[in-house]
């Protein structure tokens, strides 16, 4: 495949993602009201303590379906964007002397983008964490039942001699296992319980406030696009041909 049809394809794929931009955005907003129930932080935790109860090792349902909702977004808008991204790639033009008008705005255009993936990027990577410090944040309850498990192995060999069958080896192994249960505290610590409710409150409004902003900065890309989709696809003007035949398409 030639250069020029990895720029066609490229050109192709970007429209694809501007052309569904808006029913993008329509659509995560329609989720997000869905799935984040809680205006603020206080509400939330206070819905989360009350849903904890006495099973602190159960599953926050609220938070557990806003980070699939949100990480997904996430990953998608940053796979869209790099496409948009290799469409500006494509269209500069060859190194010229005068009119680089065009070419500035690729360069705005492309630094906007990268700077906004380099942001849905970091919210991919903060949000992981979330299982982690919760797992982390059960593990300090005392009232939990605390399980180990002991396996002791034993071998012992001997020889005897002189026996009316003669000299024989013998060998004899044994194996036992012992189980222990134990707990700290039969109550269950209340300011746990709120730390536990607080973690989770914390993460319900990044996993809000990432989408959020992914929605306004996608709104902030479409736009600028749309502004500029003439300069930014033919940043030399409609008639110009010079993106890499003969020559070499390079970023300044």
């Amino acid at each position: 495949m030639s250069i020029s049809a990895l720029r066609t394809e490229s050109s192709t794929a970007s429209k694809a993602v501007l052309s569904s931009g808006v029913d993008t955005l329509t659509s995560l907003s329609a989720a997000l009201s869905t799935a984040a129930p809680y205006a603020d932080i206080s509400s939330a935790e206070s819905a989360f303590v009350a849903a904890i109860g006495a099973d602190v090792e159960k599953s926050n349902d609220v938070v557990d379906g806003l980070y699939t909702i949100v990480r997904d977004a996430l990953v998608a808008a940053i796979g869209n964007i790099r496409i948009l991204e290799k469409f500006i790639g494509l269209r500069v033009p060859q190194m010229e002397d005068g009119n680089n008008f065009g070419v500035t705005v690729q360069m705005m255009m492309a630094k906007l983008l990268k700077d906004k993936r380099e942001q849905l990027e970091k919210s991919l990577s903060e949000t992981s964490k979330y299982y982690s410090s919760r797992a982390d944040a059960i593990d300090k309850f005392n009232h939990l039942s605390n399980t180990s498990k002991v396996e002791t192995s034993s071998e012992s060999t001997g020889k005897s001699t002189g026996g009316k069958d003669g000299d024989s080896n013998t060998t004899s192994s044994n194996t036992s296992c012992e189980t222990k249960t134990s707990t700290a505290s039969d109550k269950i610590d209340a300011h746990r319980v709120k730390a536990l409710a607080a973690l989770d409150a914390q993460m319900y409004c990044d996993l809000k406030f990432a989408l959020e902003g992914m929605v306004d900065d996608y709104l902030i890309i479409l736009d600028n696009f749309e502004k500029n989709m003439d300069k930014l696809e033919h940043p030399r003007g409609k008639a110009y041909g010079g993106y890499g035949s003969g020559g070499s398409s390079m970023v300044y």
